[in-house]
């Protein structure tokens, strides 16, 4: 009797024991559930959120383009309003002009004399092996000839341990460049402030918007810092109002018909970053547009979407 009364007192603690822990899981469960549902609800509200701030973004940069054929970091579609605090959240939006970047795309031409040379001043001023350029047109171009000396085809990377072939097209995204040989995360992270990837080639720099080393890089021999600044001080509050006054100031001297070129006073291409934080989520919203040359219209090219 005593034997079966101890039998049965474990069967009885056995139960309990799997009951409670049976108890534990379904409350976890159910826990991690309401989890899951509160951040899809928080991840959909934030993306709404930033759709309608990269909506109303379009609406500035189109009204912008009506009034007016010059861009230039006093405009509206760059003094955004601040951040916005909204219900259970805050909504920032900003507008990058791309135009204000070098478009890596340009190297379409080849070893042109227009934009190859200034990407490898670009290289130079960044102290980055000039070399890379020519594996950098081999990734875009669509043949098999292999540029200069430092140039890289299929031949180069499928020898790799893990082979892939050349792109033979646009680049569609900076990131791709760590594919091209002689490119790693160091170069990509010297470069990506002062390059773009845009669906054509010929994209001028924006003389208004663009950053100052660019400007320096604009004329064959490199302009020292000094030079960029007094540069950047012409812009003015309107920044320039025709290419032909940038290229009358005094350090251009002598190098107009090599700028030209290269410039513009339009812009056609902007990125627009939107982000919400809604609850525990951040959403962001990174939207390339493009503006019609007649400002009636910007249209998305590209979206990317990121959660944190």
């Amino acid at each position: 009797m005593k034997q079966a009364s101890g039998v049965a007192l474990l069967t009885v603690l056995f139960i309990l024991v799997l009951i409670t822990t049976m108890s534990v899981y379904l409350v976890e469960e159910e826990h991690l559930a309401i989890r899951r549902i509160s951040n899809q609800r928080d991840a959909e509200q934030g993306f709404q959120m930033t759709a309608g701030a990269e909506q109303w973004a379009l609406k500035i940069l189109e009204r912008d383009g009506k009034e007016n054929n010059v861009d230039h970091l006093q405009e509206p579609w760059n003094v955004l309003l601040p951040e916005v605090t909204v219900e259970e959240g805050t909504l920032l939006s900003e507008v990058q002009d791309l135009h204000g970047l070098f478009n890596i795309n340009n190297l379409a031409a080849g070893r042109d004399e227009v934009w190859y040379p200034l990407f490898t001043r670009l290289l130079s001023v960044l102290e980055i092996n000039e070399a890379i350029a020519d594996a950098l047109i081999d990734w875009i171009d669509g043949d098999q000839d292999i540029t200069g000396s430092n140039g890289a085809e299929d031949a180069d990377y499928l020898g790799l341990d893990i082979p892939y072939r050349t792109a033979d097209r646009m680049i569609a995204d900076i990131g791709e460049l760590i594919w091209v040989k002689g490119f790693d995360d160091k170069i990509l992270a010297k470069l990506s402030p002062f390059i773009t990837a845009l669906p054509e080639k010929n994209v001028k720099i924006n003389i208004n918007t663009c950053h100052p080393l660019l400007l320096r890089i604009l004329t064959k021999d490199i302009l020292p810092d000094s030079a960029a600044e007094s540069l950047v001080e012409g812009r003015g509050d309107d920044g320039y109002q025709e290419i032909e006054t940038f290229l009358t100031q005094t350090e251009l001297a002598a190098e107009s018909d090599n700028v030209e070129p290269l410039i513009t006073i339009s812009s056609k291409y902007f990125q627009v970053r939107s982000e919400a934080k809604f609850g525990r989520l951040t959403t962001v919203l990174l939207s390339t547009v493009q503006r019609k040359t007649n400002g009636d219209k910007v249209t998305v090219l590209r979206r990317r979407r990121g959660l944190s």
